[in-house]
């Protein structure tokens, strides 16, 4: 089990933290999550709201411990876990530095609390048992730079450990991988042993396998990643040739899903070792999008606004990073082109979203996801454009080669992302445009909540 708290928001509920205090009293924060079961043995909590209590919401406040008054727990009961029914994080601090232990104080109140939330909220309510809110708790130094946490049983008897993550990606080491630097990765030292490590165990989810996704997927194969989740529908054509590495006109002819063609690109790297799972369905499909919601990065290369408002959706609801990859080429007037290229990264847990980055056209993503005869209707009368946009393969590999960087850069911490991102590339002018994020978090989104 593991608690992801977003950068941003943990850097705003820290901040409050602190101000809570005059001297060295200790103080209490709550965060509020909904709860994702990712698989039978793992389980995600991801907070929603979060509430620092300001000092009138104090029956006592002391170096020596606290007490909350009635009426404020009521209200925090009322207000996020009986209508919200979401689970409670229970933060906080001793008056001491270095690491933090929990007390015999903090083990009695805490096991009295798991068994009040349980309880409190009765069966007739439609809650079964296994829907009662559980009870993490965590404890912090008096600067907040060190913890533990931990997660009781709804009967408040026994509590098991429960990482914290507090950064863009969770990850979770793998056992088996090994800890010697592999050859092939010998020229990537410079960037640190721990960064290939997280390289080799985050799981990448792909929606989109053609001229874009090929090749992001080669390059950051390359630079060590090895789990995939591959989602896209489509085969391979002759017209796709021109900007798909190392396809084939047989791949074409025996009309190879492209999720199939890139796995053949990933296995090309990593004959053994790799774990490549290949949807070839649309993104919109259930199956697909509980494996998407399951990864530690979603990346999505598509060239339809439909796929990119449900992968956009699908990193808000379950708190996962969102990287958005596309070209556009058109020509002018006077037949001279414009080409572009955009890598944009909404901030983790919101903020800022592709729908209110103006990124997505809402109204093409629901022509295009609504019924085929609808869709073609609308292309008659004006309200889609046709099919047959340019495309090469330099672009692409510009816009994949850009989203590669920013990942590890991410990863590397060379890159500071919290606000989100939005790189545009234009040629021939040679200009990058890099959006300000605080103008696209100001709009009042109806899908990431600003």
């Amino acid at each position: 089990m593991s608690l992801h708290i977003p950068p941003k928001m943990w850097h705003q509920f820290y901040h409050a933290m602190l101000d809570a205090r005059t001297t060295n009293e200790e103080v209490i924060g709550f965060f509020f999550c909904k709860r994702h079961q990712v698989s039978k043995q793992k389980v995600r909590y991801l907070p929603q709201s979060w509430v620092v209590p300001s000092a009138d919401c104090y029956e006592r406040q002391s170096a020596n411990g606290l007490v909350m008054k009635q009426e404020f727990h009521q209200y925090l009961i009322e207000t996020f876990l009986a209508k919200e029914k979401l689970d409670v994080v229970h933060i906080h601090t001793h008056s001491d530095r270095g690491k933090p232990e929990f007390s015999g104080v903090d083990d009695r109140y805490e096991s009295e609390y798991a068994r009040f939330l349980s309880s409190h909220f009765n069966p007739s309510a439609a809650l079964s048992f296994k829907k009662k809110p559980r009870l993490i708790s965590g404890v912090f130094d008096e600067t907040l730079q060190q913890s533990q946490f931990r997660i009781w049983d709804r009967k408040g008897q026994s509590f098991e450990r429960i990482n914290c993550s507090r950064s863009w990606f969770e990850l979770t080491p793998d056992v088996n991988t090994p800890n010697e630097t592999d050859l092939m990765f010998a020229r990537q030292q410079a960037f640190g042993e721990g960064v290939q490590k997280q390289l080799g165990e985050l799981t990448v989810a792909l929606i989109g396998c053609g001229g874009i996704g090929a090749i992001f997927a080669e390059l950051l194969g390359r630079l060590g990643v090895k789990k995939w989740i591959l989602i896209d529908r489509d085969r391979v054509e002759s017209v796709n040739l021109n900007r798909l590495p190392a396809a084939t006109q047989d791949m074409a002819t025996q009309q190879w899903y492209k999720v199939h063609y890139v796995k053949h690109l990933i296995k090309r790297i990593y004959a053994t070792g790799s774990h490549v799972k290949t949807i070839p369905t649309s993104i919109a499909d259930e199956s697909a999008k509980q494996e998407v919601a399951a990864a530690d990065l979603i990346v999505v290369a598509t060239d339809n606004h439909s796929s990119r408002q449900v992968a956009q959706e699908l990193a808000l609801t379950y708190m996962r990073p969102l990287v958005c990859l596309g070209t556009h080429i058109d020509i002018q007037p006077n037949n001279t082109p414009r080409m572009y290229c955009r890598v944009t990264v909404p901030p983790l847990g919101g903020g800022w979203c592709l729908m209110c980055g103006n990124i997505i056209n809402l109204h093409r993503a629901a022509l295009e996801s609504a019924a085929d005869e609808i869709n073609h209707l609308a292309a008659r009368v004006g309200y889609v454009e046709g099919i047959g946009d340019p495309a090469v393969f330099w672009l692409n590999s510009l816009c994949a080669s850009t989203g590669v960087g920013v990942i590890h850069s991410m990863l590397s911490g060379f890159l500071d992302v919290d606000n989100g991102l939005d790189w545009i590339y234009e040629f021939p002018g040679s200009n990058w445009l890099k959006t300000n994020p605080e103008y696209l978090g100001t709009c009042g989104c109806y899908f990431c909540g600003v």
